[in-house]
């Protein structure tokens, strides 16, 4: 059996009768005037306004998050204190080397908030920016500043305040470490907190050069549009800039906290040795990845 279509013969003489809307030629008119052509002039439109939007975007991030931090740590330290006294889960010795280490952990958040805000917002301004303007990339870097301050702060709050009134369960004893243990734990911590925040620094002073030297290399290789290429360029050092200005409180809070466990559980000595084989191989990830 053959189905036949029905004719289309009246749809096709609507549209050919159809006249065409008018067309009008003027170029597209961004809100300051400059003409939006082709792809080459908008490309040299959004990589113009890519960069105010990412210094304003590291400006609002790396304030907010400076200003989240400094209203937070104190609530969050005093808040982690008492469910660290409150908590039945562990013991007293454990309970007096965290609560000593818990004041330098809080000091090392405050100090690396604003240059991590900073860098984030360096690079989220820069994209938003070219895509949606300067408007945009500061409005949604509040936002963003916005939901860290309420729902990052807010839920540690909401969890060591829970951990206050939580009970140990039925048949389980309280998690605790020998006096010498915590001894070993708090010398342990600060030793290799010293050792942390020393060594990062150094990497971040030697490498911080070169890096910048590959990455402005890897920019101009990349297929990106040359005028983002362009406005980039001055850009890269600023980013290596504030990632290198993160290295000393990262290193000292990554040296405190490992430093502690390994003095704890295996001795200070091998503490130590364990802290130079990660700064050995920080060393030999950022040569490979540099040079």
């Amino acid at each position: 059996m053959v189905i036949q279509s029905q004719p289309q013969a009246p749809k096709f003489i609507a549209a050919h009768n159809q006249q065409p809307a008018p067309q009008n030629n003027q170029p597209e008119q961004p809100e300051d005037g400059f003409k939006k052509g082709g792809d080459d002039t908008s490309n040299v439109w959004k990589a113009l306004r890519a960069v105010p939007s990412s210094l304003a975007g590291a400006v609002v991030c790396g304030v907010g998050a400076a200003g989240s931090s400094l209203w937070n740590a104190p609530k969050v330290t005093i808040e982690a204190a008492k469910a660290l006294a409150k908590t039945p889960k562990i013991g007293t010795n454990l309970k007096v080397m965290t609560a000593v280490l818990l004041p330098f952990a809080a000091v090392a958040a405050v100090a690396l908030s604003p240059v991590a805000g900073a860098l984030y917002g360096l690079c989220t301004g820069f994209v938003r920016g070219a895509e949606k303007g300067i408007g945009e990339a500061v409005s949604e870097g509040a936002s963003d500043i916005k939901k860290y301050h309420g729902e990052v702060a807010g839920s540690a709050v909401k969890w060591l305040k829970e951990e206050q009134t939580s009970n140990l369960p039925e048949g389980e004893t309280p998690y605790d470490i020998p006096l010498a243990g915590a001894a070993k734990g708090l010398v342990g911590g600060a030793v290799n907190g010293a050792i942390g925040g020393v060594a990062a620094t150094g990497l971040a002073a030697v490498y911080a050069i070169p890096g910048a030297v590959r990455a402005e290399a890897e920019l101009w290789k990349s297929d990106i549009p040359v005028p983002f290429k362009i406005v980039g360029t001055p850009l890269v050092p600023v980013a290596v800039g504030l990632a290198a200005c993160l290295a000393p409180a990262a290193g000292a809070l990554y040296g405190l906290g490992m430093g502690a466990k390994d003095s704890y559980q295996k001795g200070i000595l091998e503490s130590v040795g364990n802290t130079g084989e990660a700064i050995k191989k920080a060393n030999d990830g950022l040569k490979e990845a540099i040079f």
